[in-house]
């Protein structure tokens, strides 16, 4: 399964705090397939920054994606291969249609599509 995460048009359903661990549940993940281009929806994926400080109410962070990015290495993405581990320090920056902006530094960050998951087909024109 090789997909890659658009951060636009993607619907946060939460993110929390956990210790120093913060999660990103996406309730609609817009995903593109790696393989054939088809785009969709995956339901239920989480992105999840490590050891992470971070700027913004993460209780306030959910509903659509505007823009969003991922730094790592010096390389920002808008578009996340998955499944994403990352092997050094990340920068993410997350800005939600209602003006919420979420900043995170992590000591890694990954998300991987569990082996079940179902990409829903987007009928967007």
């Amino acid at each position: 399964m090789s997909f890659g995460l658009h951060f636009d048009d993607s619907e946060v359903a939460a993110v929390r705090a956990e210790g120093g661990r913060l999660r990103l549940r996406f309730s609609a993940a817009s995903v593109e397939d790696m393989r054939d281009g088809s785009a969709g929806f995956l339901p239920g994926l989480e992105l999840v920054f490590d050891q992470a400080a971070w700027e913004g109410e993460p209780a306030a962070c959910f509903g659509r994606l505007v823009a969003g990015r991922l730094g790592e290495g010096g390389v920002a993405r808008r578009v996340l291969p998955l499944p994403y581990r990352s092997l050094q320090p990340v920068t993410a920056e997350f800005e939600f249609r209602h003006g919420e902006r979420l900043v995170v530094r992590a000591a890694s960050a990954h998300a991987e599509p569990g082996d079940e998951a179902q990409v829903r087909t987007s009928y967007a024109c």
